[in-house]
């Protein structure tokens, strides 16, 4: 046998050998740009397939699951969320604004392609330490990037969350989500129906922006990197604008038979799927594309991810129409292709042919890895702010509670939503500085809640218990607004798969979040893997992000994660059978090399959390209700009582056994509620009748941080500081940063 030809395209040499086996032939040039980016990590999943069947989707309101654009899930009697979360860290890294640009615009296509309109946008952004310029850069022209596309857009940037952290100082983290509203009668499918189909290309002109994006963004970096900036798409938001309003007129008109946004590979995916799932063939004639430069050759068209384009499969007779709607959209439009009976993708440009591939090689005779696994090795410590974990003990709660708060990762998030525009669209319910987002379905007095998820300390001590803690954590967030969950989506962020500790990770990882969301019945509906979070051979931490969208049943419920009013009452609800600090933030500040453990999730009770809550709200007897999270209970105080700057609390708890887990556990399962003293028997009687443990710790209070308590010992314990200078610490840690800076 003659030797396999090395590959222009970075294909390993045994997938090279594979599709010369499956050709019969050497691939040309344009086939072997075809295999580089459906046969790669990016659009194929092929370590991560296997694993992601776990996963469950099943549900009586599903409406669309996983192979769709995005998901879509029934939330009233005639109306569907569509949502997803996409990853964008690749590009973000190299070129910060376009690569968070267009992971917005990129998401905001999948909604829209649904039919959906999109109504919110949230983000999960994660970089290294700020003392370092690079990263100060990064940061604030992803924030930048963010914003002008949403705010051009006009789609609401409702939500987040932000972590700083030195492991991801060269793989910076950007995921995007979005949730659109859809008529269930009006939903739209990348399936096309069995019939005789064109192909019509609707959006901006293809140029070589983003060309091989995929295959980029499915290897890891090294500093001998050339600059990979062309790699990286270009946003246009007006134009993607454009696009979005002429692709939902088109659904709303019937018109279309099925539409593919065209991401990650572009043209080719997109084709290639819709092909694929109709067992047919497609055949596209590059010379009829859309062009931004002319000199542009097949493969360079056929791979480009040029933003704000959409593929269309309609009926010959509504093509008119559509081109119609595009020239007075002000968009490119054109017939590039048709669906062909031969299960076949062939590219022409003119007559001649550039490329002939059976549909099945690219798709379903793509590469399916088991991955080798090996657990993770118990890694040393590196040096910490608390040297060793003893010292612990030799400072106060308050000097512990004050590093929190001063690290960028303990402090308010205000400066990244004052570049939002988070009221676009007046449904936002709860803006950005509350742990979930409400947005008002405007139908039935119903809303939704969304809630993310994403901190990678407890994977990092645990991947399994850890990932089963972050969908806990989103449950209890929705719970503390009433909301039920309806669905979930993931954005699995991890290293380089092909080392066998990543790959366990990942798979411990999967298993955690599917075993949680079978324990509460939450479907899985859509998601995203991103792998080769690596430069340098040193991979990120394993980093699931997960968003779950919730259920109110009645919008005027909803009440707000802070307060401004004093003599308020404030119970703690929920389990503490499990108050460890493993995978905490206090845990990640001091580094323990003798690490505790991720905190067991106590189910029970937490199943019991939601409708208790939901009774309680609905009742009107709460006036603020805030999940325990990042940084544990004296943060999240410091969180309920920020809606006025003197306003504190006065706290008197009884004996602790240990004060360290009562004060900083993130243990999820637990709310804090502020309401009526007038209120505390009906509160304390809903609790007994739901089963769920209540005590009530105290109340606000204006000018006052004063909690007492006792030790292990019996002895009296006090903590007193100023609630107005601890809100500017919390204000300060970040925003002060990024304002101190021309």
């Amino acid at each position: 046998m003659t030797a396999v030809p090395p590959s222009r395209f970075r294909i390993p040499a045994p997938e090279m050998e594979r599709i010369r086996i499956l050709l019969g032939r050497d691939p040309n040039l344009t086939e072997e740009a075809v295999f580089s980016a459906l046969w790669s990590e990016h659009c194929s999943y092929k370590s991560s397939r296997i694993h992601l069947r776990k996963f469950s989707s099943k549900g009586p309101r599903v409406l669309m699951g996983p192979g769709e654009n995005a998901g879509v899930v029934r939330v009233t009697s005639r109306t569907g969320i569509a949502f997803k979360m996409e990853s964008h860290n690749h590009p973000s890294y190299i070129e910060p604004f376009q690569g968070a640009a267009t992971g917005v615009g990129g998401i905001l296509r999948d909604i829209f392609a649904m039919g959906a309109r999109p109504v919110a946008l949230t983000n999960s952004l994660v970089f290294g330490s700020l003392r370092q310029p690079r990263q100060m850069t990064l940061f604030r022209r992803v924030v930048a990037g963010i914003a002008a596309y949403g705010n051009a857009i006009g789609v609401p940037t409702v939500g987040g969350e932000v972590w700083f952290d030195e492991r991801y100082a060269k793989n910076i983290l950007v995921n995007a989500f979005a949730l659109g509203l859809v008529d269930e009668d009006g939903i739209m499918s990348a399936v096309p129906p069995p019939k005789p189909l064109l192909a019509v290309y609707l959006g901006n002109k293809t140029g070589r922006d983003g060309v091989s994006g995929a295959a980029m963004a499915s290897r890891s970096f090294s500093g001998g990197d050339t600059d990979l900036r062309p790699q990286v798409q270009v946003a246009d938001p007006f134009v993607g604008k454009k696009v979005m309003e002429a692709t939902l007129l088109i659904i709303r008109e019937g018109l279309a038979g099925a539409i593919q946004d065209m991401g990650a590979a572009g043209l080719t995916s997109s084709s290639v799927e819709m092909a694929s799932k109709s067992s047919l063939g497609i055949e596209i004639d590059v010379d009829r594309v859309p062009l931004r430069d002319s000199s542009m050759e097949p493969w360079e068209i056929l791979l480009s991810e040029s933003q704000e384009r959409m593929l269309l499969l309609v009926e010959e007779s509504r093509v008119e129409r559509i081109l119609d709607i595009a020239r007075d959209s002000q968009v490119s439009a054109a017939v590039v292709g048709r669906i062909i009976p031969e299960p076949v993708f062939r590219v022409r440009k003119g007559e001649a042919v550039f490329a002939e591939i059976p549909v099945p090689f690219l798709t379903e005779e793509a590469p399916l890895y088991d991955r080798p696994t090996r657990e993770r090795a118990p890694s040393p410590s590196r040096p910490s702010l608390l040297h060793t974990p003893s010292e612990a003990g030799r400072h106060s709660i308050a000097e512990l509670f004050h590093r929190l708060l001063d690290h960028p990762n303990g402090g308010a998030a205000d400066w990244i939503s004052r570049q939002f525009d988070f009221e676009v669209g007046t449904r936002t319910l709860l803006p950005p500085g509350h742990d979930v987002a409400v947005v008002d379905l405007r139908e039935e007095e119903r809303a939704v809640a969304i809630s993310m998820a994403g901190f990678s300390h407890p994977l990092t001590r645990d991947p399994a218990r850890g990932a089963m803690l972050l969908v806990a954590k989103c449950v209890t967030d929705l719970a503390a607004v009433g909301a039920w969950p309806v669905g979930m989506t993931d954005c699995l962020n991890f290293g380089n798969p092909e080392r066998p500790e990543t790959m366990s990770d990942f798979v411990q990882a999967v298993g955690g979040i599917a075993d949680a969301a079978r324990r509460l019945g939450i479907p899985v509906v859509s998601g995203n893997v991103s792998f080769y979070n690596e430069t340098d051979g040193l991979s990120i931490p394993p980093t699931p992000i997960l968003a779950t969208c919730g259920l109110l049943s009645d919008r005027r419920s909803v009440v707000p994660g802070k307060t401004a009013l004093a003599g308020l009452s404030l119970a703690l609800v929920g389990s503490s059978k499990d108050l460890s600090l493993g995978g905490s933030y206090l845990d990640w500040i001091l580094e323990d090399p003798e690490p505790g453990p991720v905190p067991l999730v106590d189910w029970e009770t937490l199943g019991r959390l939601q409708p208790f809550m939901s009774v309680l709200l609905s009742g009107g007897r709460v006036r603020a209700s805030r999940a325990i999270g990042r940084g544990g209970l004296l943060r999240t105080l410091l969180q309920l009582v920020s809606a006025d700057q003197t306003l504190g609390a006065a706290l008197s708890l009884s004996r602790l056994e240990n004060p360290l887990q009562t004060f900083f556990s993130e243990a999820p399962g637990r709310i804090l509620l502020a309401f009526e003293p007038d209120h505390a028997r009906i509160v304390e009687q809903t609790a007994l009748e739901f089963g769920v443990p209540c005590r009530t710790i105290g109340s606000t209070a204006p000018l006052l941080w004063n909690i007492r308590y006792q030790d292990r010992e019996g002895r009296a314990k006090e903590l007193s500081d100023s609630p107005e200078q601890l809100k500017r610490r919390y204000a300060a840690s970040l925003a002060g940063q990024m304002e101190d800076l021309p």
